[in-house]
């Protein structure tokens, strides 16, 4: 029931919302880098909760949402563009909003392909306690950053040492971000899929445990049985600062703390069985534990 009131009022919002340009309000990262990952943020004020609220969100790149640090679906990712369609989708976010500060927070990975200045748009709209709609969208107003050291593309990199865990929050201070270039423009050669109220996709399904691990000649190889789409997840603790660990072309740079973790947060895989190699004085007592992520689409 929830659902369909949720689908009622999009439409509803959707159908009278030609004449603001709706879903074409696009940010950019500054001089983006077709491989760097960003992070955008904005804080909204509310007076109160709102009765009902939405985000509609489209990318150019896969994407992660929070709201007010929480992940609004609990997917693992979203993907901007899927068969060359873009995927502009809507989200029922009202359980997450509350009365003052809401802090907006969209972690973006490049697909590998040029984004043309735009990565990212999104509106958020709704009716307050009093049912007067209100709207707010991506603008010069907010912030991002590129997260040091993580790319994505067609591998992946993510650089721990640099990875600020509370980005997302309403504390954060986000001191040295930079202001969003802007883009009215759509672009026309990638045709757009309809809004919809989304649930969810790319969420975790199982976790896998590996059969056997073995080491050859390409290095030390972990074999869960059966491909599965998805991702490993290797428990790491006591490793060195700076010390790095390749997996099946994801880097991972350890950040030295007692226990971390190495997956691929963007470039999912179909894999059986997982390469690991490394550097330096990391050492396969390191590895504590070792989980398959298996993601059902």
């Amino acid at each position: 029931m929830r659902y369909i009131t949720s689908l009622i009022f999009s439409l509803l919002w959707v159908l009278s919302s030609n004449a603001q340009e709706f879903g074409t309000h696009w940010i950019s990262y500054p001089l983006p880098d077709e491989s760097a990952e960003v992070w955008f943020r904005k804080s909204y004020i509310m007076p109160h909760r709102p009765l009902q609220a939405f985000a509609n969100v489209a990318s150019t790149g896969d994407y992660k949402i929070f709201i007010n640090e929480r992940n609004v679906t609990g997917s693992l990712k979203f993907e901007g563009i899927k068969n060359d369609v873009l995927q502009s989708r809507t989200f029922d976010i009202t359980r997450y909003l509350k009365a003052g500060d809401n802090v907006i927070a969209v972690w973006y990975a490049p697909q590998g392909k040029p984004s043309h200045g735009k990565q990212l748009s999104l509106e958020i709209y709704g009716w307050d306690q009093d049912s007067v709609p209100f709207h707010h969208q991506t603008d010069g107003s907010w912030l991002c950053r590129q997260p040091k050291d993580c790319y994505s593309g067609e591998s992946e990199r993510f650089d721990a040492r640099t990875n600020i865990i509370d980005w997302k929050t309403e504390e954060y201070q986000p001191y040295g971000w930079h202001r969003p270039i802007g883009s009215m423009d759509i672009d026309r050669s990638l045709s757009t899929e309809e809004f919809k109220v989304c649930q969810s996709e790319n969420k975790l399904g199982k976790i896998l445990k590996p059969i056997r691990t073995y080491n050859d000649s390409l290095g030390y190889n972990i074999d869960f049985g059966r491909p599965f789409y998805g991702t490993i997840r290797i428990t790491i603790r006591e490793a060195h600062r700076g010390e790095k660990l390749n997996i099946n072309g994801f880097q991972y740079v350890c950040n030295g703390e007692l226990d971390e973790q190495a997956f691929f947060r963007f470039r999912f895989q179909n894999q059986r069985i997982y390469t690991l190699t490394w550097n330096g004085r990391f050492k396969k007592s390191n590895i504590v534990n070792i989980e398959g992520l298996e993601i059902s689409e």
